[in-house]
């Protein structure tokens, strides 16, 4: 990130002498006013590419990440839809989309062009509703702006996959089995502190919003429990000096405050958890974070 911020800085001065050079020469050459009319002409484009380039950056790659079985896919299908599909299973292929997601007080849809369509036949065809409180108090809300989303399904644990799109990444989605926490609490764990602990997320502040799926089962645990029990995994593993990545011990990315329990809140990035099932559409709370984190 550094090298491209200085090449950005390199070109940004290069531009600025090119535009000094452009006055002399206007000046130079104002005695003719065709040559005068060419170089405001010129003068203009060099200072309208150089305000380009120096805007900031527009990063709007969402990143759906976790452990194969967590959700990811059918979560991946909501978004894009609008809808379920029925019978998702895990690939080992990367899935990615670019399309635009608008948020509406009364539907969530989100659709290529026009308007959002109706379910075909096989999937559940469930759209998500906001809740009702919401709806009544914004019954005179005009619609939102759509963003644009590049929504990215990242395969298991695959880490090469992972650093790929992380530096367009505007946020990052981890998706936890509420259901099968227990049996898969170490992996996850290890996953989760991989991912905080990984050089790109840390230095560019990348937010992650952990995602306690399927919730709408009676059994699945709690976000509050699950939280809890990764807290102190992570406490654990970073306790042991244990870490998956070689790369990022070697740039230095500590995690959590030496001497203290670790706290999602420690994290130098912001770090929260929330709840949702993407097989029945319930996915406001992601809603909300996407909402938060593209801009329009």
């Amino acid at each position: 990130m550094k090298k491209i911020m200085d090449q950005i800085v390199q070109g940004r001065n290069q531009l600025l002498q090119y535009v000094n050079q452009a006055q002399i020469w206007i000046q130079w050459m104002s005695s003719t006013p065709l040559y005068a009319t060419i170089g405001v002409v010129s003068l203009s484009t060099a200072i309208i590419f150089s305000i380009r380039l120096l805007k900031p950056r527009k990063f709007n790659t969402i990143i759906l990440a976790g452990l194969s079985g967590s959700g990811k896919t059918e979560l991946f299908y909501q978004l894009r839809d609008g809808y379920s599909h029925e019978g998702t299973v895990t690939t080992p292929d990367t899935n990615e989309a670019t399309f635009v997601l608008r948020t509406n007080p009364f539907w969530f849809s989100r659709n290529f062009v026009g308007s959002s369509p109706e379910p075909p036949a096989g999937t559940h065809g469930i759209k998500h509703r906001a809740p009702e409180e919401t709806r009544n108090s914004c019954a005179a809300c005009p619609r939102q702006k759509g963003r644009l989303i590049h929504l990215v399904d990242v395969p298991g644990q695959s880490r090469p996959k992972l650093d790929k799109y992380l530096p367009q990444a505007a946020g990052l989605i981890f998706l936890v089995d509420g259901l099968e926490f227990l049996r898969h609490r170490p992996a996850i764990a290890e996953y989760l502190f991989d991912i905080l602990t990984n050089a790109t997320i840390v230095k560019r502040k990348i937010p992650v919003f952990i995602v306690c799926n399927k919730t709408d089962k009676v059994t699945a645990h709690t976000k509050e429990f699950i939280q809890k029990l990764l807290e102190r995994e992570i406490h654990m593993l970073r306790a042991k000096g244990t870490a998956v990545s070689e790369a990022d011990i070697a740039n230095e990315c500590k995690l959590g405050v030496a001497g203290e329990a670790f706290t999602f809140a420690q994290c130098s990035n912001m770090v929260t958890v929330g709840e949702a099932s993407g097989l029945v559409g319930e996915i406001s709370q992601i809603e909300g974070f996407l909402t938060m984190h593209l801009k329009p």
